[in-house]
């Protein structure tokens, strides 16, 4: 209503700035984004329980996700909120189909590299069950689609009522049938959480139920929460502070692309605790007790390794020994006082995992070289992923040549201890 006559009668209150505006179109944009990295983090948290082997996770990288395994096959990740109202999924849906379609992209362009593809939502996938007589939303159901195509041993077995979507999604994406076909064998459809509970599930369920994170009160939980979507946020934005971009020639083919570097999150490198804790890092004090490139005591290696039957190891450990001393040598050149402390870090790591396995495996009646060496390298192993604030992101590699190093040093022993012969000067 407007005030005709300037005494504010039948006024219309003018709003403020201060108050919430509801259904805001940026507000619904940043939650949808949170959504997407919320569930990077969930995958992050799987891979340390174990459910998964990814080794690096990209974000915005040809997918919302796109998740390197060991074998080096890369699972693709689509992540996509719908609001209740507009009902379960069908493949009549936009954003579903638009969704296939760059699976089916993806596929094309990388045809041996790809694994296995997920279509996440916050939102139910449409359930029709055998009381239901329409054959049109019965071949539209995803859940049921799927399921056909991988019974089918065959494109030409795809049986109605599917046949008729199947076809109808084909036209829609313009996408050659075969290819369509293998592609849709490869969708798996995943229920998230809704969104306004995500933030309480992943703090609590996620995270709150690792072992690394059994210890943290609730209010430590949800700073580490915050802390590992942010992480998210900024590997999937084109936010790229490696100085080598600055160097980096566009037409290069040598070395990574720092922008692709910045996407990529190392599962091994992510720690399970809030900044409050983790800047509380523990740390060796002193100085290394090993010196990189300096004089070696030769034969003491290679006696210890035979004594305690490991003959054949010796130009393994050998050959580990020196590549790891150039490798610390490397990091001495750049920082002295760093690489220093650092040393003394991966030392006393080393050596504590090469004792503790020593007095695993010690017998006096048998050689115990062989059981040892495989507990010292799974530990080695563990360590690298593990501890790696602690051993500096040293690959397992540098780890094993530093036990050599130790080895020579006569602070590891494969075998019970002797007198190791020495050449005279």
């Amino acid at each position: 209503m407007i005030d005709l006559d300037g005494d504010g009668a039948g006024a219309l209150e003018e709003p403020r700035l201060d108050q919430t505006r509801s259904g805001d179109p940026g507000d619904e944009a940043e939650r949808n984004f949170r959504y997407q990295h919320q569930y990077g983090v969930v995958l992050l948290v799987a891979v340390r329980r174990g459910a998964f082997p990814y080794v690096n996770l990209y974000c915005e990288h040809h997918e919302d996700l796109l998740c390197e395994r060991p074998d080096g096959l890369f699972d693709g990740w689509q992540i996509k909120t719908s609001t209740p109202e507009n009902g379960p999924w069908t493949l009549r849906d936009a954003a579903l189909v638009k969704s296939i379609g760059r699976f089916v992209d993806l596929c094309a362009t990388y045809p041996s590299q790809i694994g296995v593809l997920y279509f996440v939502s916050n939102s139910d996938f449409d359930v029709v069950g055998d009381d239901i007589q329409d054959q049109k939303r019965r071949g539209r159901c995803p859940p049921l689609m799927l399921a056909h195509l991988r019974a089918c041993p065959s494109l030409a077995d795809i049986a109605p009522p599917f046949l008729a979507a199947f076809n109808e999604l084909g036209a829609t994406l313009g996408a050659d049938r075969q290819r369509l076909f293998d592609v849709l064998r490869r969708v798996e459809l995943v229920k998230g959480p809704s969104r306004a509970e995500f933030d309480a599930t992943l703090a609590h369920e996620h995270l709150g139920r690792l072992d690394d994170c059994s210890a943290l009160t609730p209010a430590q939980l949800s700073e580490l929460r915050d802390d590992l979507v942010a992480q998210v946020h900024r590997a999937a934005s084109l936010h790229v502070t490696a100085p080598e971009r600055h160097t980096r020639s566009l037409l290069a083919e040598d070395g990574e692309d720092p922008v692709i570097t910045a996407k990529r999150i190392v599962c091994a490198d992510v720690v399970f605790a809030p900044p409050t804790i983790a800047l509380k890092a523990f740390a060796y004090q002193g100085k290394p007790g090993l010196t990189p490139g300096g004089p070696r005591r030769t034969g003491v290696l290679e006696q210890k390794l035979e004594a305690g039957g490991l003959g054949e190891a010796v130009g393994y450990m050998t050959a580990k020994e020196m590549a790891a001393e150039y490798a610390l040598l490397e990091d001495q050149a750049r920082n002295p006082v760093a690489a220093e402390r650092q040393l003394k870090q991966i030392e006393e790591a080393v050596h504590g995992e090469c004792v503790e396995a020593y007095y695993a495996a010690a017998n006096e009646s048998e050689t115990f070289g062989p059981a040892m060496l495989t507990d010292v390298t799974g530990r080695l192993r563990r360590l690298e992923g593990d501890r790696r604030s602690l051993t500096g992101g040293q690959p397992y590699e540098v780890l094993v040549g530093v036990a050599a190093m130790l080895t020579r040093e006569c602070r590891v022993w494969w075998s019970k201890r002797f007198d190791v012969q020495e050449p005279r000067p």
